[in-house]
């Protein structure tokens, strides 16, 4: 079965959950169109080295010393030739997560992002690309007593790329608590529909229940309190939900957008600050009926 969210939709569904507000949706939009200060290649775009938490004024957002690992599938994030404008440099796609601690690295091991949204989204940035289309698809993981993990693919979206070099914003079925996900994200380059060059990117999530004490202000808070309440508690996913979703409903707030700038400089990406933020269409085809 597939399934069509068109950004309105989108807004709707967040709507109902109370995170954005019915009056900012008349002024809403979700492609916002104006050029980055600096067009960004993957050639010249490279995340620096792991440093100690950084905390910014604005958010006051800080990488957690200590979060949960899993082993990295072989060949994920990779880049793809096929996919460059000239065929030969490398394309990388880049999700906007904390950096892996270095140990956690040499050891072919990600980090986990925990969420207590019931529905967060997944951001990642994409250079320039002749891909038109990408594929996302949501895995849900189990650990058997043997020691091996079974994935099982839950759903697949495929959504239309923009011309320029922009981070994409991708809104989540809603996850189980307490369950573990994978997800990856593959540009579709390759015209024969051979899929081995393209590029492709992953990560995971797992959804956790809140503290009694941060579950009675998150009850408390309205939209625009989410975002530094969420960075407060060292919740990367929710932060960069709640604060994408004010913005894709405000697009020109100059406070959004510095707040923006600031929770990208935490993670060491403030070359991505000024990139278009955009909420393609996503076609969904369930693989689970």
């Amino acid at each position: 079965m597939r399934i069509f969210l068109s950004p309105s939709t989108l807004l709707v569904a967040l709507l109902g959950a109370g995170i954005v507000s019915e009056s900012s949706t008349a002024e809403a939009r979700v492609f916002q169109n104006a050029a980055p200060r600096s067009v960004l290649d993957s050639s010249a775009l490279s995340r620096p080295a792991f440093d100690p938490p950084v905390q910014i004024a604005q958010l006051g957002f800080s990488v957690r010393q200590s979060r949960p690992v899993r082993n990295r599938i072989g060949g994920i994030t990779r880049g793809g030739q096929a996919c460059s404008p000239d065929g030969a440099t490398v394309v990388r796609l880049l999700p906007l997560v904390p950096p892996t601690d270095p140990t956690a690295v040499e050891q072919g091991k990600i980090n986990i992002e925990p969420t207590v949204s019931e529905q967060p989204m997944v951001f990642v940035y994409v250079p320039q690309t002749v891909a038109r289309q990408a594929q996302f698809s949501v895995a849900i993981a189990t650990d058997t007593p043997s020691g091996r993990t079974v994935e099982e693919t839950l759903y697949e979206y495929r959504l239309p790329l923009p011309q320029q070099p922009s981070v994409i914003g991708i809104p989540l079925r809603p996850l189980d608590e307490g369950r573990l996900y994978r997800w990856v994200f593959q540009l579709q380059c390759d015209p024969t529909g051979d899929r081995s060059g393209d590029a492709l990117t992953d990560g995971w999530l797992q959804r956790v229940a809140p503290n009694s004490s941060l579950s009675l202000r998150l009850n408390r808070a309205t939209p625009q309190e989410l975002p530094a309440l969420y960075a407060r508690s060292g919740l990367w996913q929710d932060t960069i939900t709640s604060l994408g979703t004010l913005r894709a409903a405000t697009p020109g707030d100059a406070a959004l957008l510095a707040d923006w700038a600031s929770l990208l400089t935490s993670i060491r990406l403030d070359d991505l600050a000024n990139v278009p933020l955009l909420f393609p269409p996503v076609e969904s085809r369930s693989l689970q009926e």
